[in-house]
């Protein structure tokens, strides 16, 4: 049971106790005693907010009396010791978010970071030249950290402010026809020329690719095994080896077992694993036309402007797509899980574009045309004395439709009005009356 009181300040002057200031509310929280200040001077409000306080703590909602404390600096702490404690692959980033978002928001409250706070800081990175999905990356941890923080028992965060999100215009498209594949492979050095066949026959990331060791291939089977501790999603992967990509492994494994018979690892440089091909690449790239280095105008340095070796992830997956394989089985190849980055990969170029122009056309072509025609046409007889005239002028040859009726019955052309005055016409005057009855029947 809690209880409210005012604190009290021995007067100066007369030496006597009196009551001062907001009142204060005692409360237990599993036995323990909680003294925390309301923050008004009306006993009445202060008895309400003592207990709303009584009802949180009975529903298990209570927060504590410190996440009015709560800085960004002990959200981001928490979320670092979450990241050493689950052993995650992606820690480096981590520390890419905090080095732009901690200048911004160091020392702040947390419960003073707000929308319009967090609108401050996005456009404070679009000035300096971030792009729309670095920004999102960036606020999307921040994200993380809040609902981290609203997770914990007791809470840290009273609540989780919208933080808006850009509209990307910078989704990297670009992919490899295989011409330019080979190509590129033949500008590469050897140890390179493995780490490049693997990433564009399996789809693989290039952080698995280099993790790949020689104990993981059975050789009889032709299969690859990617262990769950090797891979971003923690889920193990199995690759078949098959044609090129099988030569390309079976020979550099007779030539690694020649002078390298103790590295464990498939993509090494001198039997010294290889953490990353962006020298080799671009110097490739640049050879056979397919990338180069740029000035960036607002950046005021050289970037680089061309292939990436994650565009072999995209292009396995449209080759994947283009070559018949289920989509399911496509994405447990790639390692994919959520179906909007499968389909985000699963890139339209220009010869798929005239491809399909094409199909259409010849679809088209193929689609069959019924003509119509007289019963003198079909006799070869000339048809020209044949009224032509549109059905529904020709008034003489119809009447409407009596009563309810079938709708195949809806107009009928009596044998009264048509064939019995020439019954005993002339053969000629017969077929031609029977060809203006024909395309009565054809108007319906």
């Amino acid at each position: 049971m809690g209880m409210i009181y005012r604190r009290k300040k021995r007067d100066p002057t007369t030496g006597t106790l009196a009551e001062q200031g907001p009142y204060w509310m005692k409360y237990y929280v599993e036995g323990r005693p909680i003294q925390e200040s309301t923050r008004t001077s009306d006993k009445d409000r202060a008895k309400r907010i003592l207990k709303i306080k009584e009802g949180e703590i009975a529903a298990g909602l209570y927060r504590g009396p410190n996440i009015d404390r709560i800085s960004y600096e002990d959200l981001a702490a928490l979320v670092r010791q979450d990241y050493e404690l689950n052993k995650r692959k992606t820690g480096r980033r981590v520390n890419e978010y905090q080095n732009h978002l901690e200048p911004y928001f160091r020392k702040m409250r947390v419960s003073a970071i707000t929308t319009e706070r967090i609108k401050g800081y996005i456009v404070k990175r679009q000035g300096e030249g971030a792009a729309n999905g670095t920004i999102n990356r960036e606020t999307g941890f921040l994200k993380r950290m809040f609902r981290m923080g609203f997770q914990q028992t007791p809470q840290l965060v009273a609540r989780v402010p919208h933080i808006p999100q850009l509209k990307e215009y910078n989704i990297r498209s670009g992919f490899f026809e295989h011409e330019d594949f080979l190509a590129l492979r033949g500008a590469l050095p050897d140890y390179a020329q493995v780490a490049a066949t693997l990433a564009y026959y399996s789809g693989m990331r290039m952080g698995e690719v280099c993790s790949l060791q020689w104990r993981q291939i059975n050789w009889t089977e032709g299969k690859l095994f990617l262990q769950a501790q090797d891979t971003k999603t923690n889920t193990p992967r199995v690759l078949y080896l098959t044609g090129d990509l099988y030569r390309v492994l079976l020979a550099w494994k007779t030539r690694c077992d020649l002078k390298w018979p103790g590295c464990p690892w498939i993509c090494h440089r001198g039997g010294i694993r290889l953490q990353s091909l962006k020298h080799s690449w671009r110097k490739a790239c640049e050879r056979v036309g397919l990338g180069g280095m740029v000035k960036d105008e607002k950046k005021k340095h050289l970037v680089w402007v061309g292939r990436i070796p994650h565009d072999f992830r995209r292009t396995a997956v449209r080759n994947m797509v283009r070559a018949g394989v289920p989509e399911k089985v496509a994405m447990s190849i790639s390692g994919h899980k959520t179906r909007s980055v499968f389909d985000r990969y699963n890139i339209v170029n220009e010869r798929d574009l005239e491809q399909a122009a094409r199909s259409l056309s010849a679809y088209f072509e193929r689609q069959t045309v019924t003509l119509t025609v007289t019963l003198a046409e079909l006799r070869g007889e000339s048809s020209g004395s044949v009224s032509r005239q549109p059905v529904d002028s020709s008034v003489e040859f119809m009447e409407l439709a009596r009563g309810i009726e079938p709708p195949t019955g809806g107009l009928q052309i009596r044998w009264s009005s048509v064939f019995k005055p020439i019954a005993n016409a002339a053969p000629r005057a017969y077929f031609d009356a029977m060809d203006a009855a024909f395309l009565c029947f054809e108007g319906v």
